[in-house]
Parts: structure tokens; C-alpha cells; sequence
């Protein structure tokens, strides 16, 4: 044989053992189930998913989960009807008001057979979470469990700390502290004292903490006390008017008047203390506390970052769940909290060393773990997200002078149990 035919021969044999390679390497991804997942997340949040995912597909060869990222203005709406023609992802983060709407029309799977199967479910599953977090995943009965939370944030309260230490007050441990800072500080200063990112949220907080109850799911109507509910109403109302209290108005977020020192402090995201350190700017020490409690009941609003499951078959619910297994192991769910400056719904990722030091200088996650144990549940019913909505209108018409209490009071009742009816 030439050398020019051996050559020739040599080179056949490495292209038909490579293409051999190459087939078996597609046969194999081709054999694993594609789990997609729609997600919103950009830039290092983004990353941060993909770190996941491609741990994930890296530590077995069955599924294969890919990431399509979807505009957030768009979300919902595109979501609802790819799911209803048989398009959808099988994977989403959703919240509760969201998810009641899917689980009415029977688009969720539940998710309680793989978590609490013998053979490959999750020991100490519900152990795991806070109280309020599992009533809050399980409130839809039959032992079902329709969301898989993977990390916390909270309301948390943001205060001019050098302000505050110049008329010698700690952080406020009650509403009423609250507001007796406030009108000093209004009074000496001629800036509000106290505002509210979410006045929906915190006026929750005020009515649950003060003994209310909210909405009840069996009867699909308002429980609300109409003592304590307008007493809050009026509370918070007052303060605006009389210049101690504000309402966040244009700005959206109070971050940037914080920052400006138009306000002394305010309750706003844990998660937002990035924004709340770039507005300030360095001006001045910015101290980080949990929201006062007042009352019968502790209580705080959180926001649990939930996975969900839209698959329409066995095998592609089996992956999505797979999936969610892994992203709540203790050293992933660590990375994935301290990405997004969040607390890991699990105390078995929130007890490891790595997160106890973070929260040691992420001081407003510090703040929300000291009041993680009061995180609370409201019901989740179709028309509930209506009733949030009617909250903000009645509190703002108030504030503003537009309507007294009792006028929007009764305007909002009406108009929140007419939305509970219509389900």
C-alpha cells in the first residue's frame, strides 16, 4: 500500500469513527426529555439560571432542561394562551394570585406525589419551610401542593440611621414607635418620617397583626374587620395628610427619595438593598430592620420565588420535578439566594455557614431572617388579586382627601366581594 493510500485509508477510518461518535452523542441528548423554561431573568440573574441548568443537565443524562427567556411585559399574557393550545413551557415561576387561575382550569400538576413519594419524593419536605410558606403552597386542599418555593424576600424596614441617632432613636419596634419618630423628625426636619413601597401590603400587615381576618376560601367573601380595617385606614391616611407619613406617588419606588433624603425611612423589598445603597450614595448610614409588629399577631408580607409544573405528560412532569429537586439542594438554593439577595425558603440552605456570612453583610436579608418566623398566609382565591387592587385605590383615595374612610370602606367591600363573586 502507498503511503498516499494509507493516509487516504487513515483518514476514512477516523471520519467513520467520528461520525459513529457523533451518533451516538446525538442519540443520546436525543434521548432526553427537553423540560423548557420560560423565565424573565437578565443579566446576572440570567446567569445564575443558567449556572443551574447546566449543573443540572450535567449530573444526569435523562432530562435536559433549556431555558427561553420571555419579555416580562408580555409574560402573562403569552403564557395563558401558549398553555391553553398546548404550547407552553413546562416550567415557570408564578405566584400564588397567578397560579389559582391556572389551577382552576386544571393547567398545574400537582406536585405532592413526586414530593412525598417513598422512592424518589423529599424527606422532611415540609419541616424544611416556614409555616406560613407550606399553609400558603398546600391552602388549595386535598393534600395537593401546586407551587415549589425556592427562596424568600420580605418587606423590611430602611431608616436614615445618622438621622435617627441625632434624636437618639433606635429602629422601630412598633407601628405607634413608628409614628412618634415620624413626627419628630417631620416636625424637625420638614420631611415625612415613613413611607411605603407597597401601601397595599403593608396595610395587610397592619389589618393581620391587629387580630383581622381577610378573605375566606370556603365562602368566597370578605372577612375583614370593619373596626380594625378602618382604623388603619385612618391611621395611615392621617399621617399623610398631616405631612409625617407619604405616599410613594411617581417615583414608584422609594429607594431614590430615600436616598435624597426627601423621607427618613421606609418598608420596601429585602431584596432592593442594592438600589437603596446606590441611591444614598454613601451620604449617610443607612440602617436595615424588620417591620414593626403591633398586636395580637405577627405577621409580615413575603414574596416566595415559586416553581410550577405545566407539563402535559408523565415523563416531562417527572423532568420539571427532577429539576426542582436539584434546585433545592443546599449548596445550588445557596447560590441561587445570594444571587438574588433572597433567603432560601429551606433552613437547611439558610443554616449553612456560606449563608449565615452573607447575611452577616447583606444586612437587609439579616433583617428579613429576623422576622422569617412571622411570615403570614392570605388566601389565594380567583378574585383575590382584585381585592389587592382595591386595597391600594381605597387607601390612596383616602390619603389624598378624595373619599373619608367610611365612603371608601364601603366602596371597597362592594367592589372586592363583587370580584370574589364573579369567579
Amino acid at each position: 500500500m502507498t503511503m498516499a493510500k494509507r493516509s487516504k485509508t487513515l483518514a476514512v477510518t477516523a471520519l467513520v469513527v467520528l461520525a459513529a461518535f457523533l451518533v451516538g452523542f446525538t442519540g443520546t441528548m436525543e434521548a432526553r426529555t427537553k423540560i423548557v423554561y420560560w423565565n424573565t431573568y437578565t443579566d446576572h440573574h440570567q446567569e445564575a439560571l443558567e449556572k443551574v441548568i447546566a449543573g443540572f443537565n450535567a449530573s444526569q443524562d435523562k432530562y435536559e432542561v433549556v431555558s427561553q427567556q420571555q419579555p416580562y411585559s408580555e409574560f402573562d399574557a403569552k403564557l395563558m394562551q401558549a398553555v391553553r393550545i398546548g404550547m407552553g413551557p413546562d416550567i415557570v415561576n408564578m405566584f400564588p394570585s397567578d397560579a389559582i387561575n391556572y389551577i382552576s382550569a386544571g393547567l398545574l400538576v400537582d406536585l405532592a406525589p413526586y414530593i412525598n413519594s417513598p422512592e424518589y419524593g423529599i424527606p422532611g419536605y415540609q419541616t424544611s419551610l416556614p409555616t406560613g410558606t407550606f399553609a400558603e403552597i398546600t391552602q388549595w386542599g386535598g393534600d395537593s401542593i401546586y407551587l415549589f418555593p425556592l427562596t424568600l424576600v420580605g418587606e423590611v424596614l430602611f431608616y436614615n440611621k445618622t438621622l435617627f441617632d441625632k434624636y437618639g432613636f433606635e429602629a422601630p419596634a412598633t407601628w405607634s414607635e413608628l409614628e412618634e419618630i415620624s413626627r419628630v423628625i417631620y416636625e424637625n426636619e420638614g420631611i415625612p418620617g415613613f413611607g411605603t413601597d407597597s401601601v397595599t401590603d403593608t396595610y395587610q400587615c397592619l389589618i393581620v397583626q391587629a387580630g383581622s381576618g381577610y378573605i375566606d376560601a370556603e365562602t368566597k367573601s370578605l372577612v375583614i374587620d370593619e373596626t380594625i380595617a378602618k382604623e388603619k385606614l385612618n391611621w395611615f391616611a392621617d399621617g399623610v395628610k398631616a405631612g409625617y407619613f407619604r405616599l410613594v406617588g411617581e417615583d414608584y419606588y422609594f429607594s431614590n427619595p430615600f436616598g435624597s433624603q426627601a423621607v427618613a425611612s421606609y418598608i420596601g423589598s429585602s431584596a432592593g438593598v442594592s438600589y437603596v445603597e446606590a441611591a444614598a450614595g454613601g451620604a449617610f448610614e443607612i440602617g436595615y430592620a424588620p417591620i414593626p409588629q403591633e398586636g395580637p399577631v405577627q405577621y409580615i408580607s413575603q414574596w416566595s420565588s415559586n416553581l410550577v409544573c405545566l407539563s402535559k405528560d408523565e415523563e416531562h412532569a417527572r423532568g420539571a420535578y427532577e429539576f426542582m429537586k436539584y434546585f433545592i439542594s443546599q449548596e445550588v438554593l445557596v447560590d441561587w439566594a445570594i444571587a438574588f439577595g433572597s433567603v432560601p425558603a429551606h433552613q437547611y440552605a439558610a443554616d449553612t455557614p456560606r449563608f449565615k456570612q452573607y447575611a452577616e453583610e447583606n444586612l437587609a436579608v439579616k433583617a428579613l431572617l429576623d422576622e422569617i418566623q412571622y411570615v403570614g398566609m392570605l388566601a389565594s382565591i380567583p378574585g383575590s388579586a382584585n381585592v389587592r387592587t382595591e386595597i391600594d385605590r381605597m387607601v390612596q383615595s383616602v390619603a389624598l382627601g378624595v373619599m373619608d374612610a367610611d365612603t371608601a370602606y364601603t366602596a371597597f367591600v362592594r367592589a372586592s366581594q363583587a370580584a370574589l363573586n364573579e369567579q
